[in-house]
């Protein structure tokens, strides 16, 4: 299938794939219609321009020092998830979630419609730490090739010292063995072991860096014998229980039962939470296959994957894990980590890139990073490589892989989304209950945005990780029975809610894609219609 250049259009319609000269396809609409996947590479330009929404969610980490302006710099930049970061204390998580909440209610105030902002905590899982730093500034400095001690003796807690490093494992002596390495303060500093002697371990530093308090440790290959859930961890779990988040990530894990001790502890009270597991060691990606089943999305940390596995690897397991959540239909979340906030380098920018082609829903901005400077530059890069994603060969394998007879809606998500390719369409316009039907549609890739109209918020905030969906929150209730009246105004809105966000134009083709009766598990309705210069909003934008 080529683009048909020659495509007959309505007297209205006017082609806005073109530039002002008319010469280049926007969006690398040319390259996306090629036959081969090498022709598909040649057609790539530079002076296409890429679509106004980004497709690639972004999850951003929130410290107590994370200001309400830049919350809201965020929002604006269209973040539409906030997780509290691992290193927060219980109080502070609960002070944290009470500050978000805020903002995001001032800030749906301010624009005129819900703003649907889901919120994430992260539980540690079993961990190694250091213990309390002597010197008045919090910090020591290890040189290279220098003799240190590590030691679980409970005397030197709150007194570590460069010769002397507490560490709160008992059995750390007894499963470290001369020649071992002990990784510390997330790969910064790596010793080697020399000695291993009752309480104490001698080794001597192969990498020098700086060591903060309550560190964390890691033993590259050597299996810890922990809980998956720690005490502190069960307190977290009851506070998201009780604040009613969204999504919880689940650090630490190796195998399906870890995820599956923490549905455990959730219960039925907590079953509406999304379970995100967090790829970051060997084992994890040994038993990934089984994690990947029992969990509702993938978080990826490669760089905390390069602690313990050499670094020409990592991109490999990148590529294998997105596509194996990409077959299964799973949200995939790849973390970042940029070394400037000002200036992203050449070798971020084609990191943030290629876990865009390879197929990730979502990026994760470290806590430094969460800055209007930077989320805006990781949104350029998005925008630049979503285009250059070979979307046909992705959309054909993807649909090879359903095999026949499939439920009705994996057959109705299939034709919505070949639609889109065929018509050229500006967007999707679904409308849901209980959020699946969107889910499917971003499950085949589409090449323009889902508009995900829905009545319950908290389906709203739990899209917010799946690539290409913008959801907005319908309050209208549906009065009497005039159910087809209701659908008409909510495909309506969603039209005119890409208009104002600059989606789609007067003239555009949008697929809709809806159901005949009110209810859950009811979609059976596919249409193509083209935007009108008719809204449904008021000029004051109000959703």
């Amino acid at each position: 299938m080529t683009y048909n250049k020659n495509c007959p259009k309505l007297p209205w319609m006017v082609d806005f794939y073109t530039t002002e000269k008319g010469k280049v396809y926007n969006s690398q609409l040319e390259a996306a219609f090629a036959n081969t996947t090498l022709d598909y590479l040649k057609s790539l330009s530079i002076k296409s321009r890429p679509a106004t929404f980004r497709e690639t969610q972004i999850v951003a980490n929130i410290t107590p020092e994370t200001s309400c302006p830049v919350m809201e710099d965020m929002m604006k930049l269209n973040v539409r998830v906030f997780k509290i970061a691992s290193l927060a204390e219980d109080q502070n998580v609960v002070d944290i979630m009470a500050k978000i909440r805020s903002v995001t209610a001032s800030f749906s105030k301010a624009s005129g419609k819900i703003y649907p902002l889901a919120i994430a905590l992260e539980i540690k899982g079993p961990e190694i730490r250091t213990g309390q730093v002597k010197s008045p500034g919090k910090k020591i400095s290890l040189e290279k090739g220098q003799i240190t001690h590590l030691t679980t003796d409970p005397i030197y807690e709150e007194h570590v010292t460069e010769d002397m490093i507490f560490i709160d494992y008992e059995k750390l002596p007894s499963i470290v063995q001369p020649g071992d390495k002990v990784v510390l303060n997330n790969g910064s500093i790596t010793l080697s072991a020399i000695e291993c002697a009752e309480s104490i371990i001698k080794c001597i530093v192969d990498q020098a860096g700086e060591l903060l308090s309550r560190s964390c440790v890691v033993v590259p290959n050597v299996p810890l014998e922990a809980p998956t859930v720690a005490d502190s961890d069960k307190e977290l779990i009851q506070h998201g229980i009780e604040e009613k988040i969204d999504f919880l990530f689940l650090s630490g894990i190796t195998s399906k039962q870890g995820v599956m001790d923490v549905k455990e502890l959730l219960g039925e009270e907590g079953r509406s939470i999304m379970l995100i597991s967090k790829i970051e060691n060997p084992v994890a990606i040994e038993n990934f296959d089984r994690i990947l089943e029992a969990s509702d999305a993938i978080c990826l940390d490669c760089d905390r994957l390069m602690i313990e596995i050499p670094k020409e690897k990592v991109f490999l397991i990148q590529k294998s894990i997105i596509a194996k959540c990409n077959l299964a239909g799973k949200p995939v979340i790849c973390s970042l980590r940029l070394s400037d906030v000002s200036t992203i380098s050449k070798a971020e920018i084609c990191d943030i890139a290629n876990a865009v082609i390879d197929g990730a829903d979502a990026l994760m901005i470290p806590p430094e990073c969460c800055t209007k400077e930077a989320i805006k530059s990781v949104s350029t890069i998005c925008r630049e490589a979503e285009p250059a994603v070979y979307e046909k060969r992705v959309f054909d394998e993807l649909t090879n892989e359903i095999s026949s007879p499939v439920e009705a809606i994996y057959a109705l998500a299939i034709s919505a989304v070949e639609s889109t390719i065929k018509t050229g369409a500006a967007a999707i316009i679904c409308l849901t209950s209980s959020g699946r039907t969107a889910k499917l549609l971003s499950r085949f890739r589409p090449r323009c945005p889902i508009i995900t109209v829905t009545r319950y918020a908290r389906i709203a905030r739990q899209l917010a990780i799946y690539k290409g969906i913008d959801v907005l929150v319908y309050l209208r209730k549906l009065e009497g029975e005039n159910y087809a009246k209701d659908i008409e105004q909510r495909l309506h809105l969603g039209a005119t809610y890409g208009k104002y966000a600059g989606y789609i134009r007067v003239g555009d083709a949008v697929v809709t894609v809806s159901g005949s009766r009110p209810g859950s598990g009811l979609t059976n309705n596919i249409q193509i219609m083209y935007a009108s210069d008719f809204d449904t909003l008021p000029r004051q934008k109000k959703i």
